[in-house]
C-alpha cells in the first residue's frame, strides 16, 4: 500500500510556533508569510483573484483519506470543521471560487454555528487560522489555485 501523508493539524502548529517561514504552492507559487504582516502575502493580496478547484477523491473505504487527482498522493485529513468546511465549499458549493469566497464562506458558516466573534482580535486569529488553513490544502494539492 501507497504512504499515506498526515494533513497537519494548523492550530497545534500554531500553538507549537512550528509554522514554516513561507509556504509554497506545489508549484512553486508563494501563498503565504506566517510571520509577515497579513496583508504582504499572496493569498491574502490575490484573494479577490485567485481561484480554488478540488483535487482530490475520497476514498470510499476510509473519508478520512484522499487521493490527490494530479499526482495520486493519499493524504489523511482528520475531520475539523474548519477543513471540511473550505473543502466542501471549494468541491461541492462553487468550484473555482475565489479565495476570498471560500474564507467569507468558512466565516460566515462559523458565526451561524458559534455566534459572532466576541472581538476584532477573536475574528482576526480565526480568519488568519482559516487562511494557514487554505494555504496548507493547496500546498499538499488538495485544492488547486489558479491564477
Amino acid at each position: 500500500m501507497e504512504q499515506i501523508i498526515e494533513f497537519p493539524d494548523v492550530l497545534e502548529l500554531v500553538e507549537q510556533h512550528k509554522l514554516p517561514r513561507e509556504i509554497y504552492a506545489p508549484d512553486g507559487t508563494l501563498l503565504f508569510k506566517p510571520y509577515d504582516p497579513v496583508i504582504e502575502s499572496p493569498l491574502v493580496t490575490h484573494r479577490k483573484t485567485w481561484r480554488l478547484f478540488a483535487n482530490y477523491t475520497i476514498d470510499p473505504s476510509d473519508d478520512e483519506i484522499v487521493q490527490i487527482n494530479t499526482t495520486g498522493k493519499l493524504i489523511r485529513i482528520k475531520h475539523d470543521a474548519d477543513v471540511d468546511e473550505i473543502m466542501g465549499y471549494v468541491r461541492k458549493v462553487h468550484p473555482g471560487a475565489t479565495v476570498e469566497e471560500a474564507i467569507s464562506f468558512a466565516l460566515e458558516s462559523t458565526v451561524e454555528q458559534t455566534g459572532e466573534f466576541k472581538d476584532d482580535d477573536e475574528f482576526g486569529a480565526y480568519t488568519l487560522t482559516l487562511y494557514l488553513i487554505l494555504a496548507y490544502l493547496i500546498h499538499y494539492g488538495v485544492l488547486i489555485l489558479v491564477k
